[in-house]
């Protein structure tokens, strides 16, 4: 996992209900590892944001354990364990 930021404006697809849906930042964003999946991606994103799993689940149009798999997976990937260790991760707080 890097440790760094990605600066400026950026475009980054994320899939919500099926749909691709394009969000555009403007400020920072942390880094993400490339190893995770566009799903996982979006799901740790939303997290990030505070959103609960039951929240991504309506968001993203999936079942409540379908997000909790992708974020097992994504803090697998990250070498964490829970929603603080991914703030930690990602925000070095």
């Amino acid at each position: 996992m890097s440790d760094q930021f990605d600066s400026g404006p950026r475009v980054e697809c994320i899939e919500i209900n099926g749909a691709p849906v394009y969000v555009l930042s403007l400020s920072l964003e942390p880094a993400l590892p490339d190893e995770l999946s566009s799903a996982e991606r979006a799901v740790v994103l939303l997290v990030l944001s505070g959103a609960s799993n039951a929240e991504i689940a309506e968001l993203r149009g999936t079942a409540l354990q379908t997000v909790a798999n992708q974020l097992h997976s994504a803090f697998k990937k990250m070498g964490i364990n829970s929603r603080g260790d991914l703030a930690a991760a990602v925000y070095g707080a």
